[in-house]
């Protein structure tokens, strides 16, 4: 999300703070490495899916685990060059927090944390609870952090965009239903109250700024589809607490995340980009949640046509990371500087 939103307030900068005087070009590294954090976050939300699956058929298993892996292995080498790059100075991460129109992408890092400590907990439940609260502490003081940096009125020139939910919104909803999968239930409900308050009131201006400021810069467009997020986190926190039985409260996430999947429908024409740039992987995440709870969703119903449609969101959406993941090839290629490149003799 990272990369296309960098130009979504260009008049806005952060508060002044007594940084070193290469902080901006380090503080662009910094940027592009944790905005590269939608790739792993995409890849561990479609291994969620693929564990959805698992009550079909049980091949669906080991190729959650090895979607995770993957996932993980991406984490760990973004996140160690953001720390090489000066990520791990008290001021730098200060200044990277405080930044309008990166500073929310740092809830990548808690997140993936969070998501890859619950799925491998059946091989390590008591370290998957301690790496869980490690992480659901970082992730809470993130959002606190962030959150209150903006009360102080620091966005109120800035062009509000979806990406704002992830940290104050659907990150204490992926704590509640980790927290509900490690036999947490307190740490569950309490993190699910966080996350729908969070996106009842933040999101309720962000919709409203959406409406009345006029439309994002195309570049920042494709998180618009973050909308569908929070409903479909939302649903898997309360459907983990209830041990998949859904209930009103569940059918009632789904109709929500079903109505704003027929609004990004709509959003289509407008989401498109000239060409392919890797802030495209935010529709990642979006794809891999509301297909994991659609999933769950249609085994809740015990329809008899269930492992057929189970199969075809599969088949959909890991097909789109395929191609995500190919063209972030192909561009990476076409990245690399000419002089790099060997010369051709003439």
């Amino acid at each position: 999300m990272t990369d296309h939103t960098e130009n979504v307030s260009p008049t806005v900068s952060a508060p002044p703070i007594e940084v070193p005087s290469a902080q901006p070009g380090r503080h662009a590294v910094r940027a592009e490495r944790i905005g590269l954090l939608s790739i792993s976050l995409g890849i561990a939300g479609l291994g969620g899916a693929w564990q959805a699956a698992v009550t079909v058929h049980p091949v669906a298993l080991p190729v959650s685990d090895a979607l995770y892996v993957v996932s993980a292995g991406v984490w760990l080498v973004l996140l160690f060059q953001y720390l090489r790059h000066g990520g791990a100075g008290r001021r730098n991460l200060r200044y990277d927090l405080r930044h309008p129109a990166q500073g929310f992408a740092l809830a990548y890092v808690p997140i993936i944390g969070m998501l890859v400590a619950a799925h491998f907990a059946r091989f390590a439940p008591d370290g998957a609870r301690w790496a869980y609260a490690v992480f659901a502490a970082l992730a809470a003081l993130v959002a606190a952090r962030l959150l209150a940096h903006w009360v102080t009125g620091s966005l109120s020139a800035t062009i509000l965009h979806p990406g704002y939910l992830l940290p104050v919104s659907s990150a204490p909803f992926i704590a509640s239903a980790t927290a509900s999968t490690l036999g947490l239930p307190g740490v569950a409900d309490a993190a699910f109250a966080i996350g729908l308050l969070s996106w009842l009131t933040v999101g309720t201006v962000i919709l409203g700024s959406l409406i009345t400021a006029g439309p994002l810069p195309r570049p920042a467009r494709p998180a618009l589809t973050v909308l569908t997020i929070p409903p479909a986190t939302g649903g898997l926190a309360w459907t983990a607490a209830h041990k998949g039985v859904f209930g009103p409260v569940g059918y009632g996430f789904a109709g929500i995340l079903l109505f704003t999947l027929l609004l990004v429908a709509f959003l289509l024409p407008d989401l498109r980009q000239p060409s392919f740039h890797p802030g495209l992987w935010v529709y990642s995440f979006p794809t891999a949640a509301s297909t994991n709870f659609a999933i769950r969703l249609i085994t809740a119903t015990r329809a008899p046509a269930c492992p057929a449609l189970t199969w075809a969101l599969l088949a959909s959406a890991t097909g789109a990371l395929v191609l995500l993941s190919a063209a972030t090839l192909r561009y990476a290629a076409g990245a690399v500087p000419e002089r790099s490149r060997p010369s051709k003799e003439i």
